[in-house]
């Protein structure tokens, strides 16, 4: 079988197992999901208190008490004893936490000192938490050189397991060349970058009412700047480069055959230009290279997910704190979806703590 067969085997497979998922999530389990065992096919007896090995939410936030300065803040920010119990009910061994870099409307990223307050912050939170915490270290991907050396600094010296972005800053994205030393780093040190929208997007003076700029706003902007680094050659450009997308990486899981349709009549000016036209295959390839995280308590974008980037490259995400849901609540999710046991493990905990380099508790 030539080295082509086997890829696109696999891939059959691939699609025959996520058809069968989703039609067991819509209640066709009998007939297209083979029953391994009673507590597979329900997703709810699992053993040890329905903990599944190590479950890692890769999706927390939690500030520094200084940051109380800042109005209007949920006080889950900070209380790390919460979180600790929060953690407890849930069966969940670590929480991943970022900073997402919130800003006053209209001023884009913190400044650096601020930055190096929070990752101070997570740091020692980090060293006392006896493995419950892990953190990100975070940073502005188009502040250059003393941003880039906070971030190897901390990475080397301050047990951080990978990077946090804004999707965007300002209007700016990460297809900008600005990010590329970022990227450069990340690969050298073989880690994650995770991408989370910023507070404030474009055309947020539309979506002021019923909190649109969060409902909306940020999943689609995680999706516009994931679209232009797919376009702009930026993922072709750094194949190892490991992104990790919050909420489910915005509408990107939809997007493949949208995507690739384009891709495929770009010659056709009809349609409007398609340029610069630098990629060597189509845009649904580096989609498959992107992780995603399970926030948004909809167990068919969960599918969705699965069905686009693969069983691999996705973790758990709960983002609480701050979200006022029980983190149950979203670890809940993944157990009660029609999966295969050690295709669980992988999507609670196995990805994640292949990522991020860590060892199971003992």
């Amino acid at each position: 079988m030539s080295k082509k067969e086997k890829n696109e085997g696999t891939t059959r497979r691939d699609f025959m197992k996520i058809a069968a998922i989703g039609g067991a999530f819509l209640g066709l389990q009998s007939a297209v999901l083979p029953r391994s065992s009673e507590a597979d096919a329900s997703g709810k007896q699992m053993g040890g208190g329905g903990q599944l090995d190590t479950i890692i939410d890769f999706h927390a936030h939690v500030y520094p008490p200084s940051f109380k300065a800042v109005p209007n803040r949920p006080p889950s920010l900070f209380d790390v004893e919460r979180l600790f119990a929060q953690q407890k009910e849930a069966d969940v061994n670590t929480s991943v936490i970022s900073y997402p870099m919130f800003g006053a409307p209209g001023k884009g990223a913190p400044p650096l000192d601020e930055l190096k307050e929070w990752n101070d912050f997570a740091a020692e939170l980090t060293a006392k938490s006896k493995g419950r915490i892990v953190a990100l270290v975070c940073t502005n991907a188009f502040g250059g050189t003393p941003f880039i050396k906070e971030v190897e600094r901390a990475l080397r010296e301050g047990g951080f397991k990978g990077i946090t972005v804004n999707s965007s800053v300002k209007g700016e994205y990460l297809d900008s060349p600005k990010a590329f030393p970022l990227y450069e780093l990340a690969c050298e040190l073989d880690v994650p970058i995770f991408v989370h929208p910023p507070g404030e997007t474009p055309g947020a003076e539309k979506m002021r009412e019923f909190r649109l700029v969060e409902m909306l706003g940020r999943p689609f902007d995680t999706t516009l700047s994931l679209a232009r680094l797919i376009l702009f050659g930026v993922l072709e450009r750094y194949p190892n480069l490991k992104l990790v997308a919050a909420h489910m990486g915005g509408a990107l899981p939809m997007l493949p055959g949208r995507l690739d349709f384009g891709y495929a009549l770009r010659k056709d000016m009809t349609f409007g230009p398609w340029e610069p036209d630098v990629l060597s295959k189509p845009p649904s390839h580096y989609i498959s290279q992107i992780y995603v995280d399970t926030m948004g308590f909809h167990p068919a974008g969960v599918l969705c997910a699965l069905a686009t980037v693969g069983m691999d490259h996705v973790v758990l995400g709960s983002d609480h704190p701050p979200v006022n849901i029980p983190l149950k609540r979203s670890v809940d999710v993944i157990r009660n979806l029609p999966l295969a046991e050690q295709d669980r493990k992988k999507i609670l905990g196995g990805n994640a703590a292949r990522l991020l380099k860590l060892q199971k508790p003992a």
